[in-house]
């Protein structure tokens, strides 16, 4: 309230001024607000509901001040009065209804502590509580604050202005705008070296805003020596650092991070920062912090691609690979960062060396079933829609590479090479218009893995087809649902469904049964691996389907799970090397 009356009201000292105290009354001999207003030309009166020490005036009704006139204060004050208050909504309008126009009033509250009945105890303000107060009454906000972190009461400051009125023009005051004299108080409380972290880490983040970073810096110092082993303060010095780029400042604190599983989102940013930021030796020092249990390691190493922090995520996928050699995903996730990280050759080595393992292992999914194909036939022309993050794309080894997908996931983005061509668009753009690369040479081998509906894998087909070398083969992924959630017919009605767990694939399976029905020239299987591998290639089909197309349209799951081998040939997946063999 000092403050209030400093910032507020100093250079009025001189205007006669009516100040009223709601609550004033003194308890157990407590001090009082009166000496701050103790000016030559300023009254100051005490209102309260009952006689005693401190008030001058006692409203009979708490909620309709008759014994004050309307437009009468030019100032009206507070302390610690409102969270008695049961109706506090009405007292503000009381408060708005005394005060003159341009008048002001302060109102302290607390936003914490303990029950405190006088003889009720009802409520405690934050920042946007006092804000709805003062809309509610029709006051202009002139500044809010809570003083997070210091003492059990934490109180919220606010500073209303009635707005002025051309009618009763007799306040002294101007238009106020925020003075922020209880953030000033709030940050001067340093010297008393609050033990409390909340306290630190609130006013860094003021300090920082304003653009203060020098004195964030200090205060991110004190914070980190009260309470050394708080993560957040450890956060906060070394993203302070890292703005300053003093990034070998930060390497103890992001260590710190790293050993306290302190993570999420902003943490593995800054993590990265650094890491891409420092020299050989104190990179290694970071490394060597990165967490042995998998699934902490795993956690960091999601965090890092959902945030394209691709430093950090290489370095948790190498020791992902390094401890689970097995593990194809690791594997893949590490050279997708190469890749983002401009590391063609190792990028290149990586994939490589995956679709080499897993053909060696005997391993059947829709990237060993293409790589096959091309194998096999000697196909060159590979063309893939929906690739996403291209972790089937770059898998793929062909002369010349096509992708199709309207938005690319591909950490770093994608370029251009020799035999790697991007169009960033859908499926339909692709064909509306076809590059002369399929113009020229047709289309070897496609795997169409882009929208999974019905209409649009249809659609897909059907235009495949129209550049489909003779001896060409389509693959389809997604052709075998498990489960009525994951064959709704789009992604928001699957996302809906009780039983949906994350996987999608949508009602594809219907543009199987669809092409077994309609299309005698058509040889058309699926395979029982990876979600349902669709096979679909020139050829005498084994036999057909006699079901029409509008009762194919009206199918859902379980139509399709009576009978699956039937409608979609299924196949096992030892029936695909025979397959190669026969050809």
């Amino acid at each position: 309230m000092k403050a209030f009356v400093e910032g507020y009201l100093a250079e009025f000292e001189d205007a006669e001024l009516i100040i009223i105290d709601v609550g004033a009354k003194a308890y157990s001999g407590n001090p009082t607000y009166r000496p701050f207003f103790n000016k030559p030309k300023w009254k100051y009166f005490g209102l309260d509901l009952e006689p005693g020490e401190n008030v001058d005036i006692v409203v009979s009704n708490p909620y309709n001040w008759k014994e004050v006139p309307d437009n009468f204060a030019d100032v009206v004050i507070s302390g610690h009065a409102f969270e008695h208050i049961e109706f506090p909504w009405v007292t503000i309008k009381e408060i708005y209804m005394i005060l003159k126009p341009s008048g002001i009033c302060c109102i302290i509250a607390p936003s914490s502590g303990p029950e405190n009945k006088r003889p009720y105890d009802c409520w405690r303000f934050y920042p946007d509580g006092m804000r709805a107060l003062a809309k509610w009454a029709g006051f202009k906000v002139v500044e809010v604050f809570t003083d997070w972190g210091l003492g059990e009461w934490q109180d919220t400051f606010a500073v209303f202005q009635k707005p002025s009125s051309k009618e009763l023009i007799n306040s002294p005051f101007p238009e106020f705008n925020n003075k922020k004299v209880a953030e000033r108080v709030y940050l001067d409380a340093v010297k008393t070296a609050p033990n409390n972290p909340q306290y630190y880490a609130n006013a860094i983040n003021i300090l920082k805003n304003d653009g203060r970073l020098d004195e964030a810096l200090k205060y991110a110092i004190l914070g980190v020596n009260s309470f050394p082993h708080n993560a957040w303060l450890r956060y906060k010095l070394a993203e302070i650092y890292v703005e300053r780029k003093q990034f070998s400042s930060a390497v103890e604190h992001v260590i710190f991070l790293l050993r306290a599983k302190f993570i999420n989102p902003n943490s593995v940013k800054l993590i990265n920062t650094v890491l891409k930021s420092t020299d050989a030796y104190e990179k290694s020092i970071i490394t060597s912090q990165l967490p042995d249990d998998l699934q902490a390691l795993r956690q960091l190493a999601n965090h890092s691609w959902n945030t394209n922090s691709y430093h950090l995520m290489q370095v948790c996928y190498e020791k992902l690979a390094e401890k689970l050699p097995e593990d194809i995903h690791s594997k893949v996730m590490l050279g997708l960062s190469y890749w983002a990280l401009g590391r063609e050759e190792a990028f290149r080595k990586t994939f490589k060396e995956i679709i080499e393992l897993k053909l060696q292992k005997g391993i059947l999914e829709r990237t060993t079933i293409i790589q096959h194909l091309i194998n096999k036939f000697g196909f060159k022309t590979y063309l893939e829609i929906g690739v996403e993050m291209g972790m089937n794309f770059f898998q793929i080894d062909a002369e010349l590479k096509l992708a199709v997908d309207p938005k690319f996931v591909i950490p770093g983005g994608v370029k251009d090479t020799e035999k790697e061509k991007f169009f960033t668009m859908t499926s339909d753009e692709f064909f509306a218009n076809p590059p002369k690369e399929i113009l020229e040479r047709g289309l070897d081998i496609v795997l169409i893995d882009g929208l999974h509906t019905y209409e649009q894998s249809l659609r897909d087909v059907e235009n495949c087809l129209k550049y489909l070398n003779p001896n060409g083969v389509i693959v389809m992924h997604d052709c075998l649902p498990d489960s009525p959630a994951t064959a709704m017919p789009t992604l928001e009605e699957a996302r809906k469904h009780p039983d949906f767990k994350g996987n999608w694939t949508g009602d594809v399976y219907k543009t199987i049964i669809h092409l077994r029905a309609t299309r005698e020239d058509l040889f058309v299987a699926v395979i029982n691996t990876d979600w349902g591998v669709g096979i679909v290639k020139r050829g005498k089909p084994e036999n057909m389907l006699s079901i029409q197309v509008e009762d194919i349209k009206k199918m859902d799951f379980y139509d399709l799970i009576k009978n699956k081998e039937m409608l979609l040939n299924l196949k096992p997946p030892s029936w695909f090397f025979e397959f190669l063999k026969e050809q």
